[in-house]
């Protein structure tokens, strides 16, 4: 998916991210283009693009809200946590095109109505937290003024937008629900995070060549830090990630020990089981052409990235048996995903090239993106432990491949349906992506069919081959059978012909001879009678 220039710089942290509260400055560390672009909204000029009107002076009726002035405040922080049924009405006169709500909890379906026509649409079921309508798509045109209303109960959200019709700017995130069956690759992430540290350059790249990139969490980032979703998101959209995360469900805690990691969890009621079922599910219901999971040993020996690791191991090897986890298997079928790769992995190694320019990036490589446009979203991570990754020089290296210690460049096979690598440089040899392989599908189903129509073409030019000649062959056959018969015809006309002039000259010797032997008579009787005579 290509990302114009434009768009990599208008990342932000949708209604600036920055928040004292969760910064921890540190003078060393702080590097200029570490902080998240500013946003860029689109040409005032342009009568093509949607235009930010947000403003409070917009809603004319609102209910179970303590203060709507959180919703316009530019802060991803600021909460308001209305009551059931809260509602907001906004006019404007010129048309509202877009609505984009963030949500600082999983909210669900809530409904809009166009005060205009009194239609009413439901929306919110994908339960995004960054959730955007788009009212023309909805109404057919653009209303003057809609009702939001919050049908599931309370809602907690921090920020309103609102836009005209147009095409929007390039920090509006419109996400799309991730695609059962057709996942061509899942990165299995434990933290917020990690997808753009250890496995930097994986998401700016292979979206930008079109394949279907899904992130997988382990972690549960919404119980104690809320924000760092929004912080995901901001920096999944920046890598040129569409499609909606998923995001972990199990806790978060520091540990070096893999076994004494599992213990912890068992001690909230977790099991091995349990995460790699979750794992298991995440397969069968997406289908991946392709997983990318951590190092074995947890890159800094954290304890839960081993165990991320481990079951999504295990979970590859038994997400084809209908057997294992058999309610995921009734659920989405059974899957068994034909490569996965894990980082650092010393077998079948496979080193990436995150640092040459792609056009598809605008010039940047997939490692400057996630350097500078991506990981500094993870606003609230800047003065952690990545400030003495290498040295602390994350934010001043130029390329991926000057990382030594937990490269994001290298990988190993794990497993394989598909066979080896042999040049070892794409997560994707041996295997196509979805899309591709439904092109090619498709393109061998022609290819098929034009086959099977030539064929088919073939047989009956052949047949009309045959039959022609059947037919020559019987006009031979019958022109000779005439030819025949009429030289026997002839023959025969000459041979009556011959019998009857045969008949006629023995008629004439026979008359011939009846006259001689007549005039013979005669003159004997006249010889006698004259003898007689004298």
């Amino acid at each position: 998916m290509k990302r114009s220039l434009l768009r990599i710089f208008c990342i932000f942290l949708c209604l600036c991210l920055l928040c004292p509260n969760f910064l921890a400055t540190n003078a060393n560390a702080a590097i200029s283009y570490r902080k998240p672009p500013a946003k860029v909204e689109n040409d005032p000029n342009d009568p093509n693009a949607a235009q930010n009107i947000t403003s409070i002076n917009l809603i004319k009726e609102h209910g179970g809200f303590t203060n709507v002035k959180y919703l316009f405040n530019g802060q991803e922080y600021g909460k308001e946590t209305t009551k059931e049924d809260a509602f907001l009405t906004l006019e404007y006169s010129s048309g509202i095109g877009y609505l984009y709500l963030i949500f600082n909890q999983i909210y669900g379906s809530y409904t809009v109505t166009n005060n205009d026509t009194g239609a009413v649409v439901t929306v919110g079921q994908n339960g995004f937290l960054h959730d955007l309508i788009d009212l023309t798509a909805h109404f057919g045109s653009a209303p003057t003024s809609v009702t939001v209303r919050f049908t599931s109960g309370a809602a907690k959200f921090t920020e309103l937008l609102v836009f005209t019709p147009g095409y929007l700017p390039e920090y509006v995130q419109v996400w799309e629900p991730a695609k059962a069956d057709k996942t061509d690759l899942i990165l299995f992430s434990t933290h917020g995070d990690d997808d753009t540290l250890f496995f930097a350059g994986i998401l700016p790249y292979y979206c930008a060549l079109d394949y279907e990139v899904l992130v997988v969490y382990m972690v549960d980032h919404s119980v104690r830090q809320s924000y760092r979703l929004h912080e995901m998101l901001n920096a999944l959209w920046a890598c040129g990630v569409q499609t909606y995360p998923v995001f972990g469900k199990f806790g978060d805690f520091f540990e070096e020990d893999l076994a004494l990691g599992y213990k912890i969890y068992e001690r909230d009621g977790i099991t091995r089981e349990d995460i790699i079922g979750y794992v298991v599910e995440q397969l069968r219901k997406y289908k991946p052409k392709v997983v990318v999971g951590h190092d074995f040993a947890g890159e800094y020996s954290h304890a839960q990235h081993m165990i991320y690791a481990d079951c999504l191991a295990a979970a590859v090897n038994v997400s084809n048996h209908a057997s294992q986890f058999p309610e995921s298997a009734e659920k989405y079928g059974v899957w068994d995903v034909p490569k996965a790769y894990f980082h650092l992995y010393k077998e079948n190694p496979i080193v990436m090239d995150w640092d040459t320019p792609m056009d598809e990036l605008d010039g940047y490589t997939p490692f400057e993106i996630t350097q500078l446009f991506a990981y500094p979203l993870h606003v609230s991570q800047q003065e952690s432990w990545v400030s003495n990754w290498i040295n602390g020089n994350y934010f001043t290296i130029d390329k991926a491949s000057q990382i030594t210690e937990y490269s994001p460049c290298e990988y190993g096979l794990y497993r394989t349906t598909v066979g080896e690598d042999v040049a070892k440089n794409d997560f994707f040899e041996n295997v196509l992506s979805h899309a591709r392989q439904a092109e090619k599908d498709e393109a061998d189903r022609l290819a098929a069919e034009e086959a099977a129509r030539l064929a088919e073409e073939a047989r009956l030019a052949e047949e009309a081959r045959l039959a022609e000649e059947a037919r020559l062959a019987e006009e031979a056959r019958l022109a000779e059978e005439a030819r025949l018969a009429e030289e026997a015809k002839r023959a025969e006309e000459a041979r009556i012909a011959a019998e009857a002039a045969a008949r006629q000259r023995n008629t004439r010797i026979a008359y011939v001879a009846a006259a001689t032997a007549l005039l013979a008579i005669i003159a004997a009787v006249l010889l006698i009678a004259k003898k007689r005579r004298d």
